[in-house]
């Protein structure tokens, strides 16, 4: 029969091991957790992060929507009308992504890549056809206008006289795919692209929003990016773009900031995050927005507000977007004018439909109506940095303005924002990675339990380990009773 002494020291000995134990790795449980968690994500080429980097597992849809200018007969008989602009589409493309001509800069924890994209038609996702006949503007046209407004008049008739010979008004009709990829053929490109010593940058023999796009290595440019090797904070942050830490814009909106998307280290607490752009040469500012749950994981939804193309009309830091004195190139809040990123085309970036935008602009057109699911939103897990929900909706328009002499040019209103066409990236976590991070997570908030419960088990052997020893102690020979009986007083008075 086990003695009560060796049933004491059982007691208090596993009881105070499982404490120790269980105390210990409770605390030291969440830094060993980001410590695993850091050696996942810190990218390397054997990393558990880097293949699903290079290439995303997680399937990618671009979806564009095209303005159908539906009056352009109305605008050209002189009558007093806004254009009303009719919305086609989505023209639905999958969207697939690599990253090539990596090299590791070992000596900064950076890695330089070149990010080469592809997209692939889905017929079945769309709404329309890719020969579907689309009316507008034409870009050539604008630009060109754009291109002179500060020249003397003079040129500007010259030019304007040139441009009449080759068209007989602004407008332009082209099928989807002509204004997406294939591009529309212009007179102008081709006798500009004759003419030597012509002043002018002309890339391309057509225009279209991604032309010469698609598969190309290049055209996003090059990136140079943290791999959180020696900050993990900094995991996924665009040190550089082109080579350079700078685009042209002045001040901190000119900073090469944020991540692409693809990559994030947690955000913990994070009240806004830093989109980085290519297409706009700069970055977005999303704040946070509310908490969101994705395939069963809480997240936290980051979305773009008012103050995202503000123009430093409300927001002073946003007002390095215009010129230190301001002038006619910068307009209304709501839309950001990337001319000097696009080859001085008069475009401006804005949400669909001029969301959050000023009345002004959707004052001058018809037929746009801002919801609240037009606007870009990311969510992301804050222990993991997981991409969980990706909105990313922007809109293109080019700006018409009336200038002497280029009464081609000058055929719909002053001042008019015209849209072209906007876009939506959108990315959803299937539900096999959602299943992953839904079991790393478990790992993150369960396991403490189990110490816990560790600990509350060694608490428990303790109680009858103290009991036994104290009653041991108590029926000792050699202890003094606490407690004398009356008989044992008398005795010995």
């Amino acid at each position: 029969m086990v003695s009560s002494s060796m049933k004491s020291g059982l007691y208090l000995g596993f009881g105070s091991v499982l404490v120790v134990i269980g105390a210990i790795m409770a605390a030291c449980w969440p830094p060993l957790f980001m410590k695993q968690l850091q050696k996942m994500m810190v990218l390397t080429n054997e990393s558990m992060s880097f293949e699903m980097w290079r290439e995303p597992p997680v399937p990618m849809y671009l979806e564009c929507y095209l303005f159908n200018m539906s009056n352009v007969d109305d605008i050209l008989a002189g009558k007093n009308v806004k254009p009303r602009l009719v919305q086609l589409g989505p023209y639905v493309y999958r969207e697939i992504h690599t990253k090539e001509n990596m090299t590791w800069n070992n000596e900064n924890n950076t890695l330089t890549y070149f990010n080469q994209r592809w997209w692939h038609f889905q017929p079945e996702m769309s709404n329309g056809s890719l020969s579907d006949n689309i009316t507008s503007i034409n870009p050539i046209i604008v630009s060109v206008a754009y291109e002179l407004r500060y020249n003397n008049v003079l040129e500007r008739i010259l030019a304007n006289a040139f441009l009449r010979l080759i068209h007989e008004n602004m407008f332009v009709t082209a099928n989807v795919t002509s204004w997406l990829f294939d591009g529309i053929e212009d007179p102008l490109l081709n006798i500009a692209s004759q003419i030597p010593f012509l002043p002018y940058d002309l890339p391309y023999d057509k225009f279209a929003w991604f032309y010469e796009r698609n598969g190309s290595l290049t055209f996003d440019g090059s990136f140079n990016m943290n791999t959180g090797a020696a900050d993990f904070s900094q995991l996924g942050n665009i040190e550089m773009w082109q080579y350079s830490n700078r685009t042209m814009y002045r001040d901190e909106c000119g900073a090469v900031r944020g991540s692409t998307g693809e990559l994030w280290a947690p955000e913990l607490g994070q009240q806004e995050v830093y989109v980085f752009a290519p297409d706009m040469c700069t970055y977005l500012i999303l704040p946070i927005d509310k908490e969101l749950t994705v395939e069963g994981i809480t997240g936290v939804q980051y979305a773009a507000n008012d103050s995202v193309f503000d123009n430093g009309h409300k927001y002073p830091h946003m007002a390095c977007y215009c010129a230190a004195q301001r002038d006619a190139d910068c307009v209304p809040a709501g839309a950001l004018n990337v001319s000097a990123c696009r080859l001085g085309a008069p475009a401006f970036v804005s949400l669909p439909h001029l969301l959050h935008a000023a009345p002004h602009y959707r004052d001058r057109v018809d037929g746009l109506h801002p919801l609240p699911e037009h606007n870009f939103r990311l969510t992301l897990e804050m222990f993991t940095g997981m991409p969980l929900a990706v909105s990313a909706q922007l809109q293109i328009n080019f700006l018409v303005r009336h200038y002497a002499g280029m009464s081609l040019n000058n055929q719909l209103p002053d001042d008019t924002l015209v849209p072209m066409f906007w876009f939506r990236q959108e990315v959803v976590v299937t539900p096999e990675y959602a299943q992953q991070a839904r079991t790393a997570l478990r790992l993150r908030y369960w396991v403490p339990y189990a110490f816990y419960v560790l600990t509350a088990i060694g608490l428990l052997l303790l109680v009858p380990g103290v009991a036994i020893l104290t009653k041991r102690k108590m029926n000792s020979p050699s202890t003094e009773p606490i407690i004398h009986s009356e008989a044992t007083v008398a005795e010995t008075q």
